[in-house]
């Protein structure tokens, strides 16, 4: 059974560094109840995250930002989202039985274009760029919209389950640092009832909901996902729909270490209980932006959910359900957006899509 987890609301005070000469500690996590998973306070009323110094947003775990100029668009979305007025809530967790793993293959990739290659897996439909240019201090940003959640038409059976997230590793690796939106809906007695929450998790750990930002069907999500060492990590949300974020530090499990050997913009069906679940008949979502880059890095290569990389090869995958049919896919707008489809069994019908 999933157990409620409240987080301790006891909060260290922090005091601000005007100057970045001025030797910076950083500011104390919140611990909570679940294990390896800490609440990042919000920095003091008055603080410019887009003004200040890097050492000043380094003490207060502000996502790393990208280039203005190597990356205007990521820069934008970056910009915008900390310059949404500071909502926090005092978050609830929730552990589950949920696990958004690794990629898991079907079959051998094909190549599409130069350094792009088509590829079928059992769990994850997206684009994953692979053997690039990466190292633990990786940063990963995405934006979408929060598809409603429906059983596949005409049926009507227990819950199915999605989960939209940006990672690093899971493709080729037994890790995978991440945090998203789960999608789910539940049918019973012919009445679906469907289910919204962010989470995070760091695999092999269980998916662990959290109850800031609340999520609805529709609202426009900014996701920043970043490592700042083979066992820290961190997971950023904003709401622009509400005007309300959160964040998250995660430690990795016993024994797990980032291997930086991936990152990915994924719609995932999930494991529960020792099997692949059904996925949630979402219908379609946009991910106007999906970017990832080397944040220490004074001039580093930027990846892109929709993009050839200058390094390495962008995987775009197609899910499979049980029968090996197809049934979620990613078609790309531009370089830098995403379309993301169900089709098949997801959504009751055997033309594709739905």
């Amino acid at each position: 059974m999933n157990r409620q987890l409240i987080v301790h609301t006891v909060c260290a005070a922090v005091v601000f560094a005007a100057s970045a000469n001025i030797a910076i500690a950083q500011t104390p996590l919140i611990p909570t109840n679940v294990p390896g998973i800490s609440v990042v306070p919000p920095p003091p009323a008055g603080f410019d995250p887009i003004a200040a110094t890097p050492a000043q947003r380094e003490q207060y775990a502000i996502p790393p930002v990208p280039d203005p100029t190597a990356a205007p668009a990521a820069y934008a979305e970056w910009r915008r989202a900390m310059s949404v007025p500071r909502n926090y809530e005092a978050p609830v967790l929730e552990t589950t039985d949920l696990y958004n793993q690794p990629n898991i293959p079907v079959g051998a990739s094909e190549p599409i274009a130069d350094k792009t290659v088509a590829a079928n897996s059992s769990n994850w439909s997206g684009t994953s760029v692979v053997k690039g240019d990466f190292t633990t201090l990786e940063a990963i940003e995405a934006e979408f919209v929060v598809p409603t959640a429906r059983q596949a038409f005409g049926t009507c059976s227990g819950t199915v389950y999605s989960s939209l997230w940006p990672g690093i590793d899971g493709n080729g690796s037994n890790d995978v640092l991440q945090g998203g939106v789960e999608v789910d809906a539940t049918c019973a007695s012919g009445t679906t009832t469907p289910f919204y929450s962010a989470w995070i998790e760091w695999f092999p750990n269980s998916e662990t909901r959290v109850s800031s930002p609340t999520i609805h069907p529709g609202d426009l999500m900014f996701v920043e996902v970043w490592a700042t060492s083979t066992t820290t990590g961190f997971v950023y949300f904003l709401d622009f729909s509400t005007n309300t974020s959160a964040q998250y530090a995660l430690t990795a499990p016993r024994g797990t270490t980032l291997k930086s050997n991936s990152v990915e913009w994924i719609v995932e069906r999930p494991g529960v209980n020792g099997t692949l679940a059904t996925l949630t008949n979402y219908i379609q979502t946009s991910w106007p932006l999906g970017v990832a880059w080397r944040y220490n890095d004074k001039a580093p290569d930027y990846y892109y959910e929709g993009a050839n990389p200058t390094k390495g090869t962008i995987q775009v995958l197609t899910m499979l359900d049980n029968s090996s049919n197809p049934i979620s896919a990613p078609i790309g707008e531009n370089t830098n957006f995403l379309w993301f489809l169900d089709s098949g069994s997801a959504c009751g019908v055997s033309s594709s899509p739905c």
